[in-house]
């Protein structure tokens, strides 16, 4: 018998999505991963800079070590004082010293640190092009050597003071004759609010380079008694930036380009590098290279604190302490963390 009730039309399978619908799930998806993709970029970028603050953090436990030991702190650069015609007298710099404490003992006793850079790499000796993990922040790319003669770079420097580094000579204090910058007494010209007089202290040699000297110097460790300002209150070790080629800076055992300055606040664009190379296609604003024979500024070093991190740099206090400073910081808070004797009195980062 025939059934009268009524049938409810089957509907047709679907076999696919429609276009339409494959559309908004890959928008979707891009949205997500847009909006994800920054946040993954933090994480790492954080991780990185953790393990950027740790590495300098060591170097802090190495110089604290050399001073117990030595009494003293390391030269920032150690030079011959004498030198026959075309010999270089650069020898080494701080980070060489610290090599016995970063557990590259056996590296530093295999190399004759009395003969000058120039010279060891004419004999052969490639110890200064290896790299030490210590001294490179994850965040920055990685760069090699410079080239044969400055070999390895590296991301920390030590803070020299406030002016230049003259490496061009013989003499121990790097006397310039230069009067366009640093022998002459000046006001550093603030760029936020009035000039501020930045007195010279250096009475045992007054036409010193550098304006005011810092942690490190040219042939002389600082001993902790000079530190009347507070360990805590003077900078130790800074982020430099490297760059592929030959570009100079961050080398680790050239002594002036181990150190770094406290002109202007990190990261600070205005103002550039003075180097011996320069990376191809910077512009003059950005890095000034002395590399010209003969020239005016030939010998002179200035490297500011910078990094790739957004917004600030790491820096480590002679304490051992590590703090993150944002480019933003006050200049003239910032230019008081050069000085271990200054007694200036303009707050603590």
């Amino acid at each position: 018998m025939t059934s009268l009730a009524p049938t409810t039309p089957r509907l047709a399978r679907r076999s696919a999505f429609t276009l339409v619908e494959l559309l908004v799930v890959i928008a979707i998806i891009g949205i997500l991963v847009a909006l994800l993709l920054p946040a993954v970029q933090a994480a790492r970028e954080a991780a990185r800079r953790t393990e950027c603050t740790n590495n300098i953090r060591q170097t802090g436990l190495a110089l604290m070590n050399y001073e117990s030991s030595q009494k003293k702190f390391p030269f920032g650069a150690t030079q011959r004082t004498t030198a026959g015609a075309g010999t270089d007298p650069t020898m080494f710099s701080w980070v060489s010293s610290l090599m016995p404490y970063v557990e590259e003992a056996a590296l530093y006793s295999a190399v004759d640190w009395s003969i000058p850079l120039g010279q060891r790499n004419d004999n052969g000796d490639t110890s200064h092009h290896i790299p030490f993990e210590t001294y490179v922040c994850p965040s920055s790319d990685p760069v090699g050597i410079v080239n044969n003669w400055y070999g390895a770079r590296g991301n920390y420097a030590a803070n020299a003071g406030i002016g230049f580094v003259w490496m061009n000579d013989v003499s121990p204090w790097q006397d310039c004759t230069n009067t366009q910058f640093g022998c002459s007494v000046r006001p550093f010209s603030s760029t936020d609010g009035p000039d501020v007089n930045w007195p010279r202290r250096n009475p045992e040699k007054p036409n010193s380079s550098l304006m005011r000297f810092g942690t490190f110097q040219v042939n002389r460790g600082r001993k902790m008694a000079e530190f009347i300002d507070g360990t805590s209150k003077t900078a130790a070790v800074c982020e430099v930036r490297t760059y592929e080629g030959t570009d100079t800076r961050g080398t680790l055992h050239f002594g002036a380009a181990s150190m770094y300055m406290h002109d202007y606040v990190p990261n600070f664009k205005q103002l550039p590098d003075w180097t011996r190379y320069c990376a191809e296609g910077l512009a003059n604003t950005e890095c000034r290279s002395t590399e010209v024979t003969g020239g005016q500024w030939r010998g002179q070093w200035r490297q500011l604190a910078r990094s790739t991190h957004p917004g600030g740099v790491n820096l480590l206090a002679v304490d051992g302490s590590v703090r993150f400073v944002p480019d933003d910081v006050d200049e003239n808070v910032w230019k008081s963390y050069a000085t271990p004797n200054g007694e200036e009195n303009f707050g603590s980062l």
